[in-house]
């Protein structure tokens, strides 16, 4: 099987990941959240990187976790590895860039949510899912929360709003809109160069420091997810979708 997630590291500082499954709607499924995590993980071991940039080829930058295979024997799992990913993303000490054109659905907003930095693209879509399908967007809210506070945060996982480019922009789920996502990822990372490494480094632990992760929190995310797979009109609901195409 060729790999989900392509890694360019021949342009340091920058190193590069593409979600490159579009059949699949670049869904985190085991596979790629594997290929995702070891490829943040490559980038922090590599020579003089001190940037690491997301994309996805396709339509979908990502339609978030796979569904439609979580059992009782695997979704736990499923759902740590993202929230460790989110985490690892936010805490890397390269600055995270999320390049989103196309949609980006449940877990694919906490993946750009995630970065340091969000460029949103002409065809770029934001839409935290969740509650249309009987489930709590209980891993990805405090990314979103960080970036457009709780209040925002949970207004709109509460009424499933679809954000464009501009207004994800608006709100700082985004932090650049733009009709030409190379170009503006040009102008971000000569910004980026101009800068010490060192003290870009020094920017990142401070922010950790200031605001450092809540350690509970991927324990009481699987335990909300629990209460609502528990649920068996939810997971026939979940099944039901799944058969239509309408959840990766």
């Amino acid at each position: 099987m060729p790999p989900r997630v392509r890694v360019d590291t021949a342009r340091t500082p920058v190193v590069r990941a593409t979600l490159d499954s579009p059949a699949t709607r670049n869904r985190l499924d085991d596979e790629l959240l594997a290929e995702l995590t070891d490829a943040l993980e490559r980038a922090e071991r590599a020579d003089g990187a001190s940037v690491f940039v997301l994309d996805a080829t396709g339509d979908t930058f990502c339609s978030g976790i796979a569904l439609g295979d979580i059992d009782r024997a695997d979704w736990q799992p499923r759902l740590v590895a993202v929230h460790d990913l989110l985490r690892r993303l936010a805490d890397s000490p390269l600055v995270t860039v999320a390049v989103v054109d196309g949609a980006a659905t449940g877990g694919g907003v906490g993946l750009a949510a995630a970065c340091d930095h969000v460029i949103a693209g002409p065809r770029a879509s934001l839409r935290m899912t969740e509650v249309l399908l009987g489930l709590v967007p209980a891993v990805i809210l405090p990314v979103v929360a960080e970036r457009v506070g709780r209040h925002r945060a949970y207004s709109l996982a509460l009424g499933a709003q679809e954000l464009t480019a501009g207004e994800a922009a608006t709100l700082g789920l985004a932090d650049r809109h733009t009709d030409d996502c190379p170009h503006e990822l040009r102008l971000l990372l000569r910004r980026l160069r101009a800068a010490d490494p060192g003290a870009l480094r020094a920017l990142k632990r401070y922010r950790r420091e200031l605001y450092p992760s809540d350690e509970g929190h991927a324990d009481r995310s699987v335990r909300v997810v629990a209460e609502r797979l528990g649920d068996e009109r939810v997971r026939d609901r979940l099944h039901t979708f799944h058969r239509q195409g309408l959840i990766p």
